[in-house]
């Protein structure tokens, strides 16, 4: 396989994710200067590498990608997109969806700011997202959400004791995995609600 996917980690346990270099993909936020995705890379070089690994064969061969990418999630029941990164294009968003309407079986997270980007596909489809997708926006200090279909979302408690999440959204208790099995947490959000983490 082409595509470099990660078994799992310390958090997530063994849901499959794919990954982009940090900051490459991502709109420019605060959230840049302190990105633990970016401080994890530093720590592991070889981490960054397999980032950035997948980044280089999406820009050349972007149907390998996606074809290792459905035949991961075909034998899966959980995936994520992006433990780094973010969405990079408008055909990615498109290409995610149809991914999801073929694979109903897998529950399949993202956390995404590319607001704008998912706001037309989704419009483009009428408002329609597979409920198998759990597009998740997520927050951050001074970044203006545009989030007309309500979609849920994530904010985060920085570690001053503030954050923009609702009194009522969700407590992360930082098992994806456990989440998963007992069909809570990110993986089942609906409209309209919002899940809080604590600052990595």
């Amino acid at each position: 396989m082409n595509v470099k996917i990660s078994n799992g980690n310390s958090k997530m346990g063994k849901i499959p994710s794919v990954s982009f270099p940090s900051l490459l993909t991502c709109i420019k936020c605060d959230c840049n200067k302190i990105c633990y995705a970016h401080k994890l890379e530093k720590l592991r070089p070889s981490v960054r590498q397999s980032y950035l690994h997948n980044w280089n064969l999406y820009k050349s061969d972007r149907e390998t990608y996606w074809r290792e990418i459905e035949a991961t999630i075909m034998l899966s029941r959980f995936f994520r997109f992006h433990v780094s990164g973010d969405i990079p294009d408008q055909d990615y968003i498109h290409r995610m969806i149809d991914v999801a309407n073929r694979n109903q079986h897998c529950e399949i997270l993202c956390f995404t700011k590319k607001f704008d980007m998912c706001n037309k596909e989704i419009s483009e489809r009428k408002g329609e997202l597979p409920n198998n997708l759990h597009l998740i926006y997520s927050g951050w200090k001074n970044l203006k959400m545009k989030n007309p279909y309500n979609l849920p979302e994530a904010h985060v408690r920085y570690r001053d004791g503030t954050t923009t999440a609702m009194e009522e959204a969700i407590e992360c208790d930082g098992d994806c995995t456990e989440c998963a099995i007992t069909d809570s947490g990110c993986w089942v959000l609906k409209k309209g609600e919002q899940v809080v983490f604590n600052q990595h």
